[in-house]
């Protein structure tokens, strides 16, 4: 008798400190999609809760807890083996070795510690989304200026940033030129030789001269809060945005910043970004620096195995996937972005691209198609390009504009030619 009362004791202040982490961790967690994090606490919340309530569970729950972290644990061993043996690192390396190539295997952590004992002064490219994700009240707008970065590896070796004066992957900053290039690191070209980026193709290929604001991991919000900081610097012809398949699922983590939320409101001038880019550098620098141990590195046992990554990504990754059969396209949001950005640059021939993940050539080519049209049905004072839509009729095989026919790659040095190549016609038709 008196032992089960200590236990339904034991399970009540079990059920508190589950209920108060719950509680303290339930933004963070709602705020990265960490759905799964929320409903292991959440079971484990209910099970200490009717424990502590019912004194004929009480037992039962300390056994449903004790069955329930071997069977995460161990089904997390096995996600990690089945995990390491198909990882997009494996893909490319198996890729690799068929063409007598290497992949370099470190870590970027490892890249940029390497360089640096060479006297290089060299970070791992840090991008605005990693502020957003930390729900900062003030956010970076682009990574630091005039800083060489480590940025990506899919085709064996480590791509090297250097920014602009802007912090921006350009090869210096301009003032006058035809094409404003916005959108996320397809825009920015990412892991491709500097000369297959999109930017440099347009220049070198039709000559057009273009400027790239594009930046890895930035959603709609943050390339229209860029598009506006910069606005007074520049003159330009048209605009081409890239919105990538990513970009309407971004929007659930943007829309939930006060500072991006400014830049929807009409009579909003800016922040004063680009006169105060010393002072997001020096912030930036401190950060990387403070936090370079835990930013982006390589396997962690503590992290994979303790903390149940695998796990936590798996269900993620089905959470995820149903909210996706069940999208929603926020067509007024988008809406009023398109409506800031034609405010913003009045006058100027605005393109929309739409760019497609490798699944929109598989299963979900119905729903890509979908999207597009509803992207198109948002403003009729833009111009859009679906790049998915060229690709099927032209029938080129999908797999040869992502790098190493991989998914969820980003684009080829062919994908990215095709992709140029196909803007310059369709923008020769107006």
């Amino acid at each position: 008798m008196l032992k089960n009362k200590f236990l339904q004791i034991v399970t009540f202040f079990l059920f508190l400190i589950i209920t108060l982490i719950l509680f303290q961790k339930f933004n963070k967690y709602y705020l990265q999609n960490d759905f799964a994090k929320i409903l292991i606490l959440f079971i484990l919340m209910i099970n200490f809760f009717l424990g502590s309530l019912v004194r004929k569970f009480t037992k039962n729950s300390f056994i449903f807890f004790g069955y329930l972290v071997l069977i995460l644990y161990s089904v997390n061993g096995l996600l990690l083996l089945t995990n390491t043996q198909n990882s997009s690192q494996k893909k490319f390396e198996k890729v690799l070795e068929k063409e007598n190539k290497t992949f370099d295997k470190r870590s970027i952590i490892e890249v940029v510690k390497d360089e640096r004992s060479k006297n290089l002064d060299i970070y791992p490219h840090v991008v605005p989304r990693e502020f957003l994700k930390k729900n900062e009240k003030k956010i970076p707008l682009t990574p630091m200026a005039n800083t060489l970065f480590v940025s990506c590896n899919e085709f064996g070796n480590w791509k090297k940033i250097q920014t602009d004066k802007l912090g921006l992957n350009n090869e210096r900053f301009i003032d006058s030129f035809d094409i404003l290039l916005m959108g996320d690191s397809f825009a920015e070209g990412s892991c491709v030789n500097q000369s297959d980026e999109p930017a440099n193709l347009l220049n070198q290929n039709f000559n057009l001269k273009t400027y790239n604001i594009g930046i890895s991991g930035n959603g709609p919000l943050l390339s229209l809060a860029l598009a506006h900081e910069i606005k007074p610097m520049i003159n330009f012809n048209f605009i081409i945005w890239f919105i990538f398949d990513n970009d309407f699922y971004d929007l659930n983590l943007e829309i939930q910043s006060n500072f991006l939320n400014n830049y929807l409101e009409k009579n909003y001038e800016n922040s004063g970004y680009f006169q105060n880019i010393e002072e997001a550098y020096e912030f930036q620098k401190k950060y990387i620096n403070d936090n370079l141990e835990s930013l982006k590195r390589g396997f962690s046992l503590r992290e994979s195995f303790f903390e149940l990554k695998a796990v936590i990504s798996s269900l993620n990754n089905l959470i995820h996937r149903n909210s996706e059969d069940s999208f929603v396209f926020q067509k007024e949001l988008f809406k009023n972005i398109f409506e800031k950005l034609i405010h913003i640059y009045p006058g100027k021939k605005i393109y929309i691209v739409y760019l497609p993940e490798t699944t929109c050539f598989k299963h979900r080519s119905l729903e890509c198609s979908t999207r597009f049209k509803e992207l198109s049905e948002t403003s009729k004072d833009l111009i859009y390009l679906n790049f998915y839509e060229h690709i099927k009729e032209n029938e080129v095989d999908y797999k040869k504009i992502y790098a190493l026919g991989q998914d969820r790659a980003h684009f080829s040095p062919l994908g990215y030619n095709k992709l140029v190549k196909f803007i310059f016609n369709e923008t020769q038709k107006d």
